[in-house]
């Protein structure tokens, strides 16, 4: 799958596999292979954790066990990392083969659910947008400096939703110069390749003057960062494949 760094707070970097009933258990920060200890780092670990650990060793202590290694970078989820009350998932590996695990937490006051499921993930762009109204906004608010009249922004606004409309979701990384990840890994920010600005320039080019066509690629190339106006926002979405 397509790969995301993590920068989830309460990610995992090791997992307890029981191979004989096919469970997995967190492998606490501070606390040894397949041991005990009082020591809890970061904020993953409540008591209730801990309880959990324990319970899964009285049930599991005596079969067969081993260590995963989880992938942060496989790490994926629709909402934020600072939320800790979420589904996600991830893989797993002993070394030969991968694991996907699924991480649920329902609420504050119960721990983590991890668990085994069968399939793969995949990631895809699903679909691409502006930013209409932050881009209206900016280019209204530079002080008279690009100095287009209504009707023209509208004009460039509509000829780079238009653009952006033609490219496939398939196609939506390939067209893109740059990306950067988003607030979430559903979620990113791609700035066009520039090919596309040409094509948005030349539908404009009838309707502006020659001096409204150099602001607008002054514009263009003022706020062609993931993090300005220009930048699309690529949504994407999880499939779980058999």
């Amino acid at each position: 799958m397509e790969g995301f760094e993590n920068r989830s707070i309460d990610m995992v970097k090791k997992l307890i596999l029981c191979k004989q009933c096919h469970q997995v258990i967190p492998l606490l920060e501070g606390i040894g292979d397949f041991g005990d200890s009082s020591v809890l780092t970061g904020v993953e670990w409540s008591s209730e954790d801990l309880d959990k650990q324990k319970e899964f060793y009285l049930c599991h202590g005596n079969h067969n066990l081993e260590e995963l290694i989880v992938d942060s970078k496989t790490f994926v989820s629709d909402k934020p990392s600072y939320e800790p009350v979420k589904t996600s998932y991830f893989e797993a590996s002993n070394g030969q083969e991968k694991l996907l695990i699924r991480r649920t937490r329902v609420g504050l006051e119960h721990p983590a659910q991890y668990e085994i499921i069968p399939g793969q993930l995949q990631i895809s762009s699903l679909s691409a947008n502006i930013q209409g109204n932050e881009l209206r906004k900016e280019i209204s608010g530079r002080d008279g400096s690009l100095s287009l009249p209504e009707e023209k922004v509208e004009k460039f606004i509509r000829a780079l939703n238009e653009e952006v409309e033609n490219i496939s979701p398939e196609k939506l990384t390939e067209e893109m110069e740059v990306t950067q990840e988003g607030e979430t890994p559903l979620l990113a920010y791609g700035i066009l390749k520039e090919v596309h600005w040409e094509n948005v320039l030349r539908k404009c080019q009838n309707d502006f003057q020659k001096n409204d066509l150099t602001n607008i690629k002054k514009f263009i190339w003022e706020n062609r960062e993931p993090g300005d106006v220009l930048a699309l926002q690529i949504h994407r979405q999880v499939t779980i494949l058999p």
